[in-house]
């Protein structure tokens, strides 16, 4: 877990840490982005909206044999989700896929 330091919200992951690897699935990596983001406002307006897609997907979280997650909603949700994660990179990282593999999600150091 790390602080952001501008805003002081908790981010539930740690740094050169793979946060969900070997999955390109909607169902595997939309609850890990929320687990990452929980603490923040962008997740807590996500759930706030009624009807948001982040409710349709949490209610699903236990079937990934649903239709949905394979759904332009679930692409789209899952866009998001990596933005807000995206916004809350420390200085001198991303959040996206490892360089060396593009199934290992994580925050990582930039090389430049």
């Amino acid at each position: 877990m790390f602080i952001d330091e501008l805003t002081q919200n908790k981010i539930h992951a740690n740094l050169d840490e793979s946060i969900i690897h070997g999955t390109l699935r909607n169902c595997d990596i939309i609850p890990a982005l929320c687990k990452v983001i929980k603490d923040t406002p962008e997740y807590l307006q996500l759930l706030a909206s009624p009807g948001s897609t982040i409710h349709f997907a949490l209610s699903r979280i236990d079937d990934n044999s649903d239709d949905w997650w394979n759904s332009e909603e679930a692409t789209d949700l899952c866009q998001e989700l990596f933005e807000v994660c995206d916004q809350y990179a420390p200085e001198g990282y991303y959040f996206g896929a490892h360089p060396g593999d593009g199934s290992d999600f994580g925050y990582w150091k930039t090389d430049y």
